[in-house]
């Protein structure tokens, strides 16, 4: 099936802090503080990592799990063989700075997301997917199209914070919508909710696993989430084995790759 993705793409950089050189302290709730004077001091890591991902994530899922995956930005593609693949033109749209201590994370966000065009697919798709990285300001030029191609189903991912109200009238149009750990203003009849530890969907509920040994952060487990459940309802595969499909992929991917739609396979099996 072909389904375009619409969202921003994040450089997400990992500073890896030194435990040995700083002095942090852990509260009664086991997290970690790090008091940073802004006097000139020096603090020390010990290692760097950087990667690519928001809606990259999503592209990547779709593809290895063999739909016909296309991107909002044409300069930017799934190759099967390949995985992503840019053209020189192509930049992130966002870049976040992640601080790591023993598995902990702290965040470092932009405080204006770059907003989110949405350009006419070149051909007819069956699925438009408006992901969680989405900074759409007007949904019209989606609705639109979707009432020209009343062929092509619509899915939208709602992050926790509320949301903008352009979003909020395409989820309202959307055949599916994910969630993160909040309820709906409106009424919706087809939604999969989405937590820390577990999905919900149609009467069915799946737990899974977050390890922080490979560096990934709830923001990326919540793509990963939703991604690979879409990708199983394209499959047309039923309910249960969608999550299933999405505990496998989140408990095993990490920074470099997600999993093969045959590597799902034999992994939920």
């Amino acid at each position: 099936m072909k389904v375009l993705v619409v969202g921003n793409v994040f450089k997400d950089v990992y500073l890896n802090i030194d435990e040995r050189a700083e002095k942090f302290e852990t509260d009664e709730d086991g997290v970690k503080w790090l008091d940073i004077g802004f006097n000139t001091s020096e603090h020390r890591f010990f290692s760097r990592a950087s990667t690519l991902g928001g809606a990259l994530i999503t592209l990547e899922i779709l593809g290895r799990m063999k739909q016909d995956v296309s991107f909002v930005k044409k300069d930017i593609r799934f190759n099967e063989e390949n995985g992503i693949e840019f053209e020189k033109t192509s930049g992130t749209d966002l870049y976040r700075y992640i601080l790591v201590a023993n598995e902990q994370t702290a965040y470092f966000a932009p405080s204006f997301e770059r907003v989110t065009t949405f350009d006419l697919p070149s051909e007819p798709v069956d699925y438009i997917f408006v992901d969680r990285s989405a900074n759409l300001k007007d949904s019209r030029q989606v609705l639109k199209y979707l009432e020209d191609s009343p062929n092509t189903k619509l899915a939208v991912h709602l992050k926790k914070t509320p949301s903008s109200e352009a979003l909020n009238e395409l989820a309202k149009r959307a055949d599916l919508v994910f969630v993160e750990d909040r309820a709906l203003s409106f009424k919706h009849n087809n939604i999969v909710y989405l937590g820390e530890n577990l999905i919900k969907y149609q009467g069915i509920t799946q737990g899974f696993d977050t390890p922080r040994a490979n560096l990934m952060t709830h923001l990326s487990i919540y793509s990963i989430l939703a991604a690979t459940i879409l990708g199983g309802i394209m499959l047309g595969e039923p309910v249960e084995k969608c999550l299933k499909f999405a505990k496998t992929n989140v408990e095993n991917s990490n920074l470099d790759a997600c999993l093969s739609l045959e590597r799902l396979e034999e992994l939920s099996a």
